[in-house]
């Protein structure tokens, strides 16, 4: 138990710490003296205040919590994605008196999903993208060419009018060609994040300068 990676808490009913070894001391950073006689709810999120009297409420049953994923605190403040079993003790007359729990430390699992997710998700916007941007770019283009002619018809006060719809229309396919270069972005595993290409967050407002 005291050689194994996995944090190992013994605990009594009644959510009070009787076992500690070596593996919760890395996972969690507290050392066994620190813990032991100290309630289970040191390592639990202030929201997740309700899970540990309802995880010993089964135990109480003598029911098995098996692989149940969730969050805990270090003694640092970090949150630390674990997977828990949580057991029943039982005495030498088979009388459950305690829970022993093993928590195996998922936080770099949890990241890498949340990369995978992050990637999936750009890549999809990229998909979109460029579909968008194909159904706009034909019409578009008809609809400068055609405003370009009338402006040759115009007089100087219409001429300025058709100035704004053209500086429009160049604005449009200023973000046009945006969007069909994300759909050529290479997305690599240590950077699954949205490419500043796309991000239209800053060119809102009508009239403002691409960046």
């Amino acid at each position: 138990m005291e050689s194994s990676d996995d944090a190992i808490i013994g605990q009594t009913l009644d959510g009070i710490i009787t076992t500690w070894n070596e593996g919760a001391g890395r996972v969690y950073g507290y050392a066994a003296s620190e813990m032991i006689g100290q309630p289970i709810s040191i390592i639990i999120p202030p929201e997740l205040g309700e899970e540990s009297p309802r995880i010993l409420e089964q135990v109480r049953q003598g029911r098995h919590v098996d692989n149940y994923e969730t969050v805990r605190v270090a003694k640092d403040g970090r949150p630390i994605g674990v997977s828990v079993t949580v057991s029943p003790v039982r005495d030498a007359r088979g009388r459950i008196v305690g829970a022993s729990s093993i928590a195996r430390d998922i936080t770099h699992r949890k990241e890498a999903e949340a990369a995978v997710r992050e990637r999936d998700i750009l890549r999809y916007i990229a998909s979109l993208a460029a579909a968008v941007s194909h159904e706009i770019n034909n019409p578009l283009a008809v609809v400068m060419g055609y405003t370009q002619l009338l402006a040759d018809e115009m007089d100087a006060k219409g001429c300025g009018r058709v100035d704004e719809m053209l500086k429009a229309i160049s604005r449009i396919q200023e973000v046009v060609i945006r969007m069909n270069l994300v759909t050529r972005v290479a997305l690599s595993d240590d950077a699954p994040y949205l490419p500043e290409m796309l991000d239209l967050r800053g060119s809102s407002e009508p009239g403002a300068p691409l960046q």
